[in-house]
């Protein structure tokens, strides 16, 4: 075989194998074009309804404080259930109104078992019944009720009643509006003891601060009666 013709296809195969390689780069190049893109969803546009504007301060609405001669407010709250409300202003004889800003909280908590330790003494003393009220939902009221109950080991009788003020009618009411929206999340009820005679106010003690308990204590009250 002459040189010139080894040299030929020697070419020859070297352009064989250079369209060859030239085909599959294009080829792969194809499948790399048609291959599906992936296409981000457009972000969707939500419409939230606006907002309300704050209400005004309480304080420009707000009733003055009850205090002593004040005839009580005729506001029914509920009690045990749903079917059940007490209306204070009607009650005969005396009674104790505990009002306090909120069930299971801290400072409550541990308020609420003096009027169940002295709870007789209190009766001896001519009071007909004591109440707790705080601004919560009677599920809530009354699993605290219950709470109470097992610790102290009293019967239902034997104990202060519970009552829901849900939707703080009883709190505007009375004056006692606390504002709690940055802490409890809505209005609530100012730590006060209210002595109620025949529906008429015999005295009012509010404490300075609704996050500390002290001259609301049961065994300062009972002092004074």
């Amino acid at each position: 075989m002459s040189l010139a013709t080894t040299t030929t296809r020697r070419l020859a195969l070297t352009g064989t194998r250079s369209l060859r390689t030239a085909l599959s780069l294009r080829s792969a190049h194809t499948l790399v074009n048609t291959a599906p893109r992936f296409i981000a969803p457009r972000r969707a546009h939500i419409h939230f309804p606006k907002m309300a504007a704050p209400s005004a301060s309480l304080s420009t609405a707000a009733k003055p404080e009850i205090k002593a001669g004040d005839k009580f407010p005729s506001v029914a709250v509920r009690t045990k259930d749903f079917n059940t409300t007490v209306d204070f202003s009607t009650l005969p004889g005396k009674n104790i109104i505990v009002t306090v800003p909120g069930a299971f909280t801290a400072t409550c908590h541990s308020q609420v078992p003096g009027y169940f330790e002295l709870y007789q003494e209190f009766k001896g003393k001519g009071v007909n019944e004591i109440y707790v009220v705080s601004v919560n939902d009677l599920f809530v009221v009354n699993a605290w009720k219950d709470n109470h109950l097992e610790q102290s080991g009293l019967k239902e009788d034997e104990a202060p009643k519970f009552a829901a003020d849900d939707k703080a009618e009883l709190a505007n009411a009375l004056g006692l509006e606390l504002d709690a929206r940055g802490g409890l999340g809505s209005i609530r009820l100012k730590r006060t003891v209210i002595v109620v005679q025949d529906g008429k106010v015999v005295s009012a003690t509010v404490e300075p601060d609704s996050g500390k308990s002290t001259v609301t204590q049961a065994d300062n009250l009972i002092k004074t009666l």
